[in-house]
């Protein structure tokens, strides 16, 4: 059983680190090592993991599969593992988080002192707005900003996320103020490219909601790069309290028909399986929503509204 186990490991290592070599420096072995402890587990298995030539590899369909259920059953050991020892045992091992790259650099400080306080952890930290695949990537939590969860995978909502709108001083100076949301369709917008450019812009208020046809001038897929086009004056644009807060309070952007926002999304740590939450996950989720929840991350307390589990 402990040299499947480890030959199991190996695999892993393999398959993360692209190649035999690479994985046999990292664990401390010849490469000759590691090429006969997968031999051995696809002989054990019955079935070719790793197609493999003198230049490159690739995981075959069936690697692939292998590859995402034995990283589950890994980290449900160690849960196993963990539950079984005394809480004072510190925390251990990876932790591959996943977060939008906005909202990462204003949790990164947070990141940071949990790496600090538990030394035994090695953090892997992808900063990406994209949707990763948690399973295939190896992804242990995801934070992600959406209308709703993942249907598919577990999640846990950690905050409601106003965005509101606004536009430079200089933009302001040069155009003027709305007074109405209809008077939005004859000024530029800067917005997310997962919007399409010819969708409406929606609002919502005390009074209900409305749907504003608007021009769209620029788009990105990164929320920092939308704050410093609207910095720059190039137009009105929706802004999300929670990563917004300095540039409102300090003037570089200004709030425009307070009345209305666009839709409310909800921030969620979601996890590729419910079942195998290890104990160094949880906590540093907690820490991060904890940080959110006391306005740590310049969020403004007018502006912070944090839901309850």
């Amino acid at each position: 059983m402990q040299n499947k186990l480890t030959a199991i490991q190996t695999f892993i290592r393999v398959a993360e680190a692209g190649s035999f070599s690479s994985a046999a420096r990292q664990n401390g072995m010849k490469q000759s090592a590691v090429s006969q402890q997968i031999a051995a587990l696809e002989e054990a298995l019955g079935v070719v993991l790793i197609h493999r030539t003198t230049r490159t590899m690739a995981l075959t369909e069936k690697g692939q599969h292998y590859l995402q259920q034995v990283r589950h059953l890994l980290g449900a050991m160690e849960e196993l593992e963990q539950q079984l020892q005394p809480e004072a045992l510190p925390l251990q091992g990876g932790v591959h988080i996943q977060l939008p790259s906005g909202i990462g650099q204003r949790l990164m400080p947070h990141l940071l002192s949990f790496q600090q306080a538990h030394p035994g952890l090695h953090l892997n930290i992808s900063l990406e707005d994209r949707l990763s695949d948690l399973i295939a990537e190896g992804v242990d939590v995801a934070i992600r900003l959406s209308e709703s969860p993942p249907a598919a995978l577990a999640a846990r909502q950690l905050a409601t996320v106003e965005t509101v709108l606004v536009a430079s001083p200089d933009w302001l100076a040069r155009n003027g103020l709305p007074q109405a949301p209809e008077e939005l369709q004859r000024h530029p917008h800067i917005r997310f490219n997962g919007v399409s450019p010819e969708a409406p812009l929606h609002l919502v208020s005390e009074a209900g909601r409305i749907s504003v046809p608007v021009g769209t001038v620029l788009r990105s897929n990164n929320s920092d790069a939308l704050m410093k086009a609207l910095e720059a004056g190039l137009g009105i644009g929706g802004l999300q309290t929670l990563i917004g807060a300095d540039a409102l309070s300090s003037g570089r952007l200004v709030r425009i028909l307070p009345d209305w926002r666009l839709p409310d999304r909800y921030l969620y740590a979601v996890f590729p399986d419910a079942r195998f939450i290890s104990e160094k996950i949880r906590r540093l989720v907690t820490q991060l929503r904890e940080a959110i929840v006391q306005g740590h991350i310049n969020m403004s307390a007018d502006d912070r509204r944090v839901s309850a589990d």
